[in-house]
């Protein structure tokens, strides 16, 4: 449901609690009020009645029903003579425990009407008891209470109906522009470009307004990528060549056999650091190339590729003095090029050679996942929060390594093109672990 759609619900939802309660409050009243009224009115009226004559007759109506407690005083002959039958009709005796003014609900039988129980103002004089039929004024409280409330809740429903298929109308361009926006992902895999073009036609003057200015940004920002992926990939061109010459006047000198074992290392951490620079501009030239790099369906096998990877800079490991050991608890299988892996898989590599002063370096192939382990320095929570931009190093790192700054950026922008998760654990001083979880396994 979109937040309108909740804000909508929320509002019918309070009115028709408020309504339900309005309407039952409203029921309560009538029925007391009209009840109350009724009784109180035709007892005042009937003492009044009674003052006059004490032979009056009690006002049983429909819907009303009354009783006295004793039998009034007879003043004729007439009334001596029929003094054996009861005037009016005695209460009966669930009524008689009630004290004067009450006012509730008492059961007779199969009925439960409102009892109301009076005396003369003077206090003199029998007990009246008048009883009415609750269930008329029930029926009263609906048709003019209860009915007319509901009426209003249906109307409700329909204006908060109405107004939240109007406001969805109004609001629907946007919510669609931002899903366009929220799934574009410049230098994607086979990203088409934003068509904003169908959302027009549903679009007021405003959102108008605002598709063309999104319109014109995603232009210049097209064309400040497309500008900066052509100096990445022309300079890393060219840097190429001088690389290949002090690669190919490294490979002369070391042909020497006058060199003594002091320089042919010398020479050694020479050609690892050409290699070393050799697949920067690689991985530069790939991720300028980055739309250019299609998903492929063939499957690799890491546990085939992984050791040629460590194998290459085992060299560069045993110089430091670390163990560079693989951790094979199962195989996987990856769609992707080698090319991407082998980068990724460097760069961590290289990354946790050049943090790490002693210990090991463990390659972990698990479940689903590849983990880097080092017993390097380590990241604070600070840098850590900083690992993945591009030239960040920490102060540690500056002091004790030789790295660029590069390697977590490099990793983190290829994972993404290919929607893998990357995670970082680190502790200053035991090390760190760099895991990246491959779905598509």
């Amino acid at each position: 449901m979109t937040k309108l759609g909740r804000v909508v619900a929320l509002q019918v939802a309070l009115i028709s609690a408020a309504v339900a309660a309005g309407i039952y409050i409203t029921n309560t009243i009538i029925e007391d009020f009209l009840i109350t009224e009724a009784l109180e009115n035709e007892a005042a009226h009937f003492w009044q009645l009674y003052q006059e004559n004490p032979n009056q007759p009690l006002p049983n109506t429909a819907n009303m029903r009354c009783y006295l407690g004793e039998s009034p005083v007879r003043e004729t002959e007439k009334d001596l003579q029929t003094a054996s039958t009861p005037l009016h009709e005695e209460p009966p005796e669930q009524m008689l425990v009630h004290p004067t003014g009450f006012m509730g609900r008492v059961t007779l039988g199969q009925e439960t009407p409102t009892l109301f129980v009076s005396t003369q103002p003077s206090g003199d004089g029998p007990t009246l008891y008048l009883t009415f039929a609750s269930e008329d004024v029930s029926q009263l409280a609906f048709y003019f209470g209860i009915l007319p409330l509901a009426m209003a809740l249906l109307l409700v429903y329909g204006f908060s109906f109405l107004t939240y298929r109007l406001s969805h109308r109004a609001i629907s361009p946007i919510v669609q522009l931002a899903d366009y926006l929220e799934d574009f992902r410049f230098g994607g895999y086979n990203q088409p470009a934003v068509d904003l073009g169908d959302l027009r036609a549903l679009a007021n003057v405003e959102v108008d307004v605002m598709i063309d200015a999104i319109d014109s940004f995603a232009e210049r920002l097209d064309t400040f990528i497309e500008r900066e992926r052509i100096f990445t990939r022309d300079a890393s061109h060219e840097l190429r060549t001088p690389i290949a010459v002090f690669k190919g006047s490294l490979d002369l000198l070391q042909r020497k056999t006058d060199r003594s074992d002091d320089d042919l290392k010398v020479f050694a951490r020479m050609r690892r650091t050409v290699e070393d620079m050799e697949g920067l501009i690689e991985t530069l030239l790939l991720l300028a190339r980055g739309e250019e790099v299609e998903r492929i369906d063939e499957i690799r096998c890491l546990n085939d590729l992984i050791p040629n990877f460590i194998e290459q800079l085992a060299p560069m490991a045993e110089e430091r003095g670390l163990a560079l050991t693989l951790d094979q608890q199962t195989q996987l299988w990856v769609k992707a090029p080698s090319r991407v892996i082998q980068i990724i898989l460097s760069n961590l590599l290289r990354n946790a050679i050049n943090y790490t002063q002693q210990g090991s370096i463990v390659v972990r192939i698990s479940k689903n996942a590849v983990s880097v382990i080092d017993t390097g320095i380590g990241m604070s929570p600070d840098e850590l929060q900083h690992a993945f931009e591009p030239f960040y190093r920490g102060e540690r790192s500056r002091a004790t390594s030789m790295g660029h700054g590069l390697g977590l950026s490099i990793v983190r922008r290829l994972v993404h093109q290919f929607d893998w998760p990357i995670h970082v654990q680190s502790n200053v001083g035991k090390g760190t672990e760099v895991t990246i979880e491959f779905f598509d396994a």
